[in-house]
């Protein structure tokens, strides 16, 4: 378990009854708060646990260095800054068989940011895709 500030049991929520209560209906946090966070849940198999372990924790690491990865018994919890990508071609690289972005999303159980398909890339992100970064298509 994590002991990360942007972990999911940090902050506010590592608080309980009164002192919950208080910082919960704090006048400074009764206004909306725009966040970058974004949240992936997977669920774990063999596919994914390589995806977490080889991928994003390993040769991708430097990528997002705001990522966050719990185990969570059945699940993998993923919380990052702006954006969390798996290429699912690097992926059928790394197994030495096909692994299509289908096959990844059967494991997605919950997000929180906005998900998208692009070929054989799975994005979750923070920005508005049309507005804060132009629409992307694939490319022949």
């Amino acid at each position: 378990m994590s002991l990360s500030s942007n972990a999911y049991g940090a902050g506010i929520m590592a608080k309980k009854g009164k002192d919950f209560a208080d910082e919960y209906f704090a006048e400074e946090n009764q206004v909306l708060h725009e966040s970058n966070e974004v949240v992936l849940v997977l669920k774990k198999s063999d596919e994914i646990n390589i995806i977490v372990d080889e991928i994003l924790l390993g040769d991708r690491r430097s990528d997002n260095p705001t990522l966050v990865v719990e185990d969570r018994a059945g699940y993998w919890w993923l919380k990052a800054t702006g954006k969390i990508e798996v290429d699912c071609e690097e992926v059928s690289e790394l197994l030495g068989r096909n692994f299509s972005v289908y096959d990844f999303l059967v494991d997605v159980s919950s997000t929180i940011g906005r998900a998208f398909t692009l070929g054989e890339k799975f994005t979750i992100t923070s920005e508005l895709m049309g507005l804060d970064r132009k629409l992307e298509d694939l490319k022949s």
